[in-house]
This record gives structure tokens, sequence and C-alpha cells, in this order.
């Protein structure tokens, strides 16, 4: 992660709902978390206004899948964008697991700006000073 950028978090417990069929955290679930986590971090910087006029469609994925999580396992998820475009936000996420601080899973998506139409839209000015350091 680039440590220049602000950083967002959170912190989630392993539960059954979690575990596929050989005993650990499926990887859906991973997916699902850096799904999460980048929309809590929109609307934890966005007002509603903002949120109304810009919405994200995740147009690329990658995900490393280092190691396995199993139930009861404390985790964190670290959330910071990356570089922009006028139309993308790289967004990066690591997974931990937080008692041993083990990188369980690193991503990098690239997220499109539309408007309420669906139709692609330059990233503002504003927008970007979202997630700027302050």
């Amino acid at each position: 992660m680039k440590e220049e950028l602000p950083i967002y978090s959170k912190e989630l417990f392993v539960t059954d709902e979690h575990i596929d069929q050989n005993g650990h955290v499926n990887n859906v679930i991973y997916v699902q978390w850096v799904n999460d986590i980048a929309l809590e971090h929109w609307f934890s910087k966005s007002n509603q206004k903002q949120q109304k006029e810009v919405l994200w469609f995740l147009v690329k994925h990658t995900i490393n899948y280092k190691s396995q999580a199993v139930i009861g396992d404390r985790i964190i998820i670290k959330t910071q964008v990356g570089r922009a475009t006028n139309v993308r936000y790289e967004r990066l996420v690591n997974i931990y697991n937080a008692d041993s601080n083990q990188l369980l899973a690193s991503s990098k998506t690239d997220w499109c700006a539309v408007n309420p139409d669906g139709k692609i839209i330059k990233i503002s000015q504003e927008i970007r000073d979202l997630f700027e350091v302050k």
C-alpha cells in the first residue's frame, strides 16, 4: 500500500458463512470483502449529493491469495486509492490476519465513474480531493 495516501480500514471476524468445503474462507468471500470496503470507503468520504451524482462500476479486478483464514480469525481489511485517470480510480486492498499481521490477500481494482444514467463521467477535482491527504 502507498503510505502517502490515507488508509481506510475495518475489522471483522470469520464466521461459518465465510467458510467453504475446504474449511477456510472461500475465495469469493475475499472478492466480496474487496467490493464492500471500496463502497464503505466511498460512502464514508462522500456526501449524499456526490453519492447520487457519481456511481462506481468495477471494470478490472485482480486478486492474489497469499494465505488462508479460518473460522474465528480476526481480519483487518485496509484500502486506499491508487492512480487515477480522468474516469477511473485504482483501488488497493490488503486483507490481513489481525492477530499475526499475516497478509492473506491483496487486490488491485479499477473503478469507473458513471452518472445515474450509466454514462461515463470525468472524475472531478472535488471527488479527487476526498481521497487526498489533508
